[in-house]
This record gives structure tokens, sequence and C-alpha cells, in this order.
């Protein structure tokens, strides 16, 4: 039976899979509570990691030490940089990158431990092409693209520019490289979408009053829809 791992940085990101797949079982592990659902064939533990990088990090190799899953994937909330994305809309990750480590995309290795470098890293293009095969028939707005993280909170319209332009990217979260790198290490699909909160600008609050809920919602349940999706195939 696949096993599938799920993080999410913040409860309300996974209340959608806790309520519709309520947990089988729950142990905790370091302060983590992880849950294990059954979707059909498939064995999914989640945890909810908390927000940063170092939690996301620390959490994820927790998960894949712990528990051995096949595939992993981080789902939640994001801020949207292109003007191309809305709140609600749903954005992949076809690439992550941290975009506050010093020279941030200029390193060409992952496994770089010493020079200060983030490189970019890739998601699993198998995961990804399905995915794309998937969204045809969503109604859901989807955008693929490259995803960028930092242990700050984005609520400038400046900084929000800059990273858009220096990095070309389309959405900004505080996890998701974090996660990425992790799974890289450890030689292990993955892939990760969240949907736009807000546009990571001075409107920020306002943005989340209305979208937030919204958000959370629409990747968690995108994603175990797809997931569902990929065992009828």
């Amino acid at each position: 039976m696949k096993k599938i791992g799920i993080i999410a940085a913040w409860e309300p990101e996974l209340q959608y899979l806790l309520k519709q797949y309520k947990p089988i079982k729950t142990e905790t592990v370091a302060a983590r509570t992880f849950y294990t659902h059954q979707l059909a064939n498939l064995h999914i533990i989640s945890v909810v990691a908390g927000v940063g990088k170092v939690k996301t990090a620390s959490c994820t190799q927790l998960l894949i030490t712990n528990y051995f899953p096949d595939e992993l994937y981080m789902t939640g909330i994001c801020g949207g940089l292109s003007e191309e994305v809305s709140g609600g809309d749903i954005i992949i990750a076809e690439k992550t990158i941290q975009h506050d480590v010093t020279d941030a995309g200029i390193s060409n290795d992952p496994l770089d431990a010493y020079l200060g470098r983030s490189s970019i890293i890739d998601s699993t293009q198998e995961i990804i092409s399905m995915f794309k095969e998937f969204t045809r028939n969503t109604a859901e707005r989807v955008h693929f693209g490259t995803f960028v993280s930092g242990d700050q909170r984005i609520r400038d319209n400046e900084l929000s520019y800059k990273l858009m332009t220096d990095f070309a990217a389309i959405a900004v979260d505080q996890e998701l490289a974090a996660f990425a790198h992790v799974c890289y290490l450890n030689n292990i699909n993955f892939m990760g979408l969240k949907s736009v909160s807000d546009k990571a600008n001075t409107n920020t609050i306002n943005d989340q009053k209305l979208f937030i809920q919204k958000a959370c919602i629409n990747s968690c349940k995108l994603l175990i829809d797809f997931l569902d999706y990929r065992q009828r195939r």
C-alpha cells in the first residue's frame, strides 16, 4: 500500500483532510502530532509543522525518518507575487528557492553546505506532469511556476516586487523551499501546492480577511482530489 506524507504549517490548512478523512491513529513524535488516514488504497500521514523554515525542515525529516513515505506533499496558504494570480488561486511549485539566503540562486549544488548559498530545487517532474493532466478537468484556477520562501512575512509592495523580479517567482511563503530541500536530500518524490490568501503587499491583512479560509480549504481539497484521481487512473 502506497504511503503519502502531507505537511502543513498551520492547523487550518489541514482541516479539510482532518474532517473529511478522520484520523484512524494519532501519534506524538518530538512534540509533533502525526495523523494516520486511509484514502482508498492510500495510507496518508499528515502533520502540522509550524511556521518557518526550521520547523518545516525538522518536521519533514521527522516524517521521513519515522514513517518512510513514498511521496511527500506540502499544502497551505501563500502570498501571490504575479499579477496573474488572485485570491483563492492554486500555486504549484515547479521550482523552489530560499530567497533570504546569501547569494540565493547562484549555487548549482543543492548539497552545498559551506558557502552560504541556496540553489533552486526542482519538484518531481512526474508528479507535476500528472497534476497538469489532472487540472485540465478542474474548475480551480491553477498556476505553475517558481516559489520563494523566507522566514519573514512579506507585507511590503517594494519587497514583493523585488522577489518577483529577482527570482521570476509567482508566490512566496515561509516554508516550501525548506520542505523541498529536505525532500531532495532524502531523494523522495515531492510537490508543494498552496493557495493564495493575499498578494504579499501592504494590503495583506485585508486580503486575508477575504481569502484565508477559502485558500486553506482550496489547497488541501485539491491535493486530496488529486491523490484520489491518481488511484483511479
